[in-house]
């Protein structure tokens, strides 16, 4: 149930990420690079309200740790989370795409964890 609610935020969270640009033809935001994101979100969330700012602090954290599966599952609770204003939105859509691909390389170099979130994810697509 967590995580078709967590697929359904990341759906919401790329659509208003989308509506935020020019043009219906500039395709998904651009992923923004590993090493920004942990920059961006402090940047971004430093006023955030605290839930908000929790699940932010719990992507970088994850990511730092190199735990690119809890870093995936924090980013999907924060693009569900509530209160979200268009530029956090935009980030955490820029970051899922990020993590999604550290996923995939850490299933490439044989991380079961990675691609038992990769399975998981897609089998709810």
């Amino acid at each position: 149930m967590m995580k078709r609610f967590a697929l359904s935020g990341l759906l919401v969270g790329l659509f208003f990420a989308g509506l935020s640009s020019c043009s219906r033809d500039q395709g998904p935001p651009p992923p923004l690079a590993a090493e920004q994101i942990p920059s961006e979100f402090d940047k971004v969330f430093k006023h955030a309200k605290p839930e908000v700012k929790e699940l932010a602090t719990r992507v970088v954290s994850a990511l730092q740790a190199k735990d690119y599966p809890a870093a995936f599952a924090a980013v999907q609770s924060l693009s569900a989370a509530a209160g979200a204003t268009r530029q956090q939105q935009s980030l955490v859509a820029r970051a899922i795409i990020t993590v999604y691909g550290l996923l995939q390389t850490a299933q490439a170099q044989g991380d079961e964890k990675a691609a038992a979130v990769i399975q998981d994810y897609r089998s709810f697509k």
